[in-house]
C-alpha cells in the first residue's frame, strides 16, 4: 500500500511538473513589436545594398549605406510571420565581412555574417521558430 501511494504521488508530481513547464513566450494573436535591424562591418565603410522587410510588410531597399546602420520601426506580427533583411558588400576581398542582426523588442533573435569578395548576410526570423 505504501508503495502504491508513493507511486501515485510520484506520478502526480511528474504530471504537475510537466504541466508547469516554461510557457511559450510567443503570443498566439497579433502583437506590436519594436523591430530593429543592425548592419555592421569591420572591413568596409559602407554597404553596397540593403533590402529589408519594413513596417507595412513591404520591402525597403537602399544603396551605398554608411556602416554601421540601424533601422527601427514598430510592426504588428503574429506567429508564423517573418522579418528579414539582406545586406551586401560589393568589390571586397576574401577577408571582407558584413554582419546583420534582427532584434524584436530589444532582444536579438537572429544574426548572420557573410564573408568574401561579394559578402552577403541574410538573416530571416519566423515568429514562433
Amino acid at each position: 500500500m505504501k508503495r502504491l501511494a508513493t507511486l501515485l504521488l510520484s506520478c502526480t508530481a511528474l504530471a504537475t511538473a510537466s504541466s508547469c513547464a516554461k510557457d511559450d513566450a510567443m503570443p498566439t494573436g497579433p502583437k506590436e513589436y519594436q523591430v530593429e535591424y543592425r548592419i555592421s562591418s569591420t572591413t568596409a565603410p559602407q554597404s553596397d545594398y540593403i533590402s529589408y522587410d519594413n513596417e507595412s510588410g513591404g520591402t525597403t531597399t537602399v544603396n551605398n549605406v554608411p556602416l554601421p546602420a540601424t533601422y527601427r520601426f514598430k510592426r504588428t506580427l503574429k506567429q508564423g510571420d517573418h522579418v528579414g533583411l539582406l545586406a551586401s558588400l560589393d568589390g571586397g576581398t576574401a577577408a571582407s565581412e558584413i554582419t546583420a542582426a534582427i532584434l524584436l523588442d530589444g532582444r536579438e533573435v537572429k544574426k548572420e555574417t557573410g564573408r568574401g569578395a561579394n559578402a552577403q548576410a541574410v538573416p530571416v526570423y519566423v515568429l514562433g521558430q
